[in-house]
């Protein structure tokens, strides 16, 4: 299968066709800084846009079956202000701490802000908004592209309530991307699971070749950016596309050595173990299903990007130069958005980070 950083179907290829007007809130994140070089790339013309710091108490966002009508429309007319003349509106905005406890700010910019993000893009007539969520979303399940989730966090919990409030929404046509366990070379998170991969307790159950949905930024950004672009219709829901990796093979590439193989039925014990542990709190059911995952990986059904043929290659070699950097000191970030376009006022100071992000560093923190 062709890997995502080819041509892909609904690049702005055509010298003909008018250029798209791209807004992208979270701009400052790390997701949301691949996807604005990304579009650069391929010719969009890029707006940034500040995203608000929201609150929302859990208790409302549980009981909540729709955000009402008129909840914070002021919020909506300001983002409406700065997205005027997008095209397109990509969402990477959210609060990215997976190991976060309950708190009004995880909600508001988790759970609400994609719902007031829709609003507003409907009132600028924008064609599309693409809201980045997580896998994380669906917990213990096998992951797809169903409205199914299953919480185990105060994080991944409020991805859920974001995703199922906005496909309450009808004002625009909308299109949740659920990121897969996200990985670069200057991530702390990366760095984390490098130090695992090299260590003692490096370790699979059974023959390591249980599917783990683990997968690099530069595949993320390209699979969002043709979310963005493409043009017919796009599902409701689209999972990042499997890349082939293995449990096993994930601690090898990342360790430069073998990990240890335990039994399956010693390594499942050792998960119920947490599993009952993880009662306790959903903070502790958090570190076991981090576990469990790096254990016996996750299983996930091909979805839409896979069934267009943008599935991307595994690239082995990209993943060993995760692990060969980190013998050098980090590599400073990417340009930021500057390149492409001028940030509006306030942009530095909003908090913008990605719910990718987040659930990456859940994964080994």
């Amino acid at each position: 299968m062709p890997e995502l950083s080819a041509q892909r179907a609904g690049d702005p290829t055509d010298r003909n066709r008018p250029v798209k007007r791209v807004a992208v809130l979270g701009s400052s994140g790390f997701v949301g800084r691949a996807v604005v070089a990304e579009l650069g790339n391929r010719g969009a013309e890029v707006q940034l846009v500040a995203a608000p710091r929201l609150s929302w108490p859990l208790a409302e966002a549980l009981r909540s079956d729709s955000v009402p009508a008129d909840l914070q429309r002021d919020v909506v007319d300001a983002l409406a202000a700065q997205l005027d003349g997008a095209h397109i509106v990509i969402n990477t905005a959210g609060l990215p701490n997976g190991s976060a406890p309950d708190s009004a700010q995880l909600y508001g910019g988790n759970a609400l802000l994609p719902t007031l993000v829709a609003r507003a893009s409907a009132l600028v007539d924008a064609d599309r908004l693409v809201h980045v969520s997580s896998a994380a979303a669906q917990g213990a399940m096998d992951l797809d592209e169903t409205s199914r989730t299953m919480p185990f966090s105060p994080y991944s919990r409020s991805k859920a309530i974001g995703e199922r409030l906005l496909r309450r929404e009808d004002c625009i046509d909308a299109v949740i991307y659920r990121s897969t366990w996200v990985h670069d070379v200057d991530r702390p998170n990366t760095r984390a699971l490098i130090r695992l991969a090299q260590s003692r307790m490096s370790c699979v159950a059974g023959d390591g070749t249980a599917p783990t949905p683990q997968v690099l930024i530069g595949d993320v950004a390209a699979a969002i950016a043709h979310l963005g672009l493409v043009d017919g219709p796009v599902p409701p829901i689209v999972l990042q596309p499997h890349n082939g990796m293995t449990t096993g093979l994930l601690l090898r590439l990342l360790g430069g050595r073998e990990p240890l193989h335990l039994p399956a039925r010693v390594a499942r014990y050792a998960t119920r173990c947490l599993t009952a542990y993880g009662r306790t709190s959903l903070n502790a059911n958090a570190h076991a299903r981090r576990v469990d995952m790096l254990l016996f990986g996750k299983r996930q059904t091909p979805g839409w990007l896979a069934d267009q043929g943008l599935a991307p290659e595994l690239r082995p070699e990209a993943w060993e130069r995760l692990r060969t950097a980190g013998t050098q000191p980090a590599p400073a970030s990417a340009p930021n958005a500057d390149a492409v376009a001028r940030p509006r006022t306030g942009d530095a100071q909003s908090v913008e980070t990605s719910g990718a992000d987040a659930d990456n560093r859940s994964l080994t923190k």
